[in-house]
């Protein structure tokens, strides 16, 4: 397998594995989900909140080296998080997209 190949299909599982944990945890409810459960980042929103800014840190860094994929290019331009905690969407179908 290339290295291409081996980093498409790490994208493609790790896109499928959030959008599982996504499903399951709009079935929790709006309430439960900003509920503060004593974890690292607070609440299970705070938590996924958290997964999407390590994704788009990293997608970003990958979007910077010089032999980057062409389908990241979008990734350059856009902002990106100033730390591990800032929230980049307030509510969950937003925070799903």
């Amino acid at each position: 397998m290339t290295i291409s190949n081996h980093f498409r299909l790490l994208s493609r599982y790790n896109q499928w594995m959030n959008g599982k944990v996504y499903a399951a945890a709009l079935q929790m409810g709006v309430p439960a989900l900003r509920e503060d459960r004593g974890a690292f980042f607070g609440s299970v929103f705070g938590t996924l909140n958290h997964i999407m800014v390590a994704d788009t840190i990293w997608l970003k860094r990958f979007a910077a080296h010089p032999r980057a994929f062409r389908s990241l290019q979008a990734m350059r331009s856009m902002p990106g998080p100033d730390s591990l905690r800032q929230t980049l969407h307030d509510d969950m179908p937003a925070l799903q997209a």
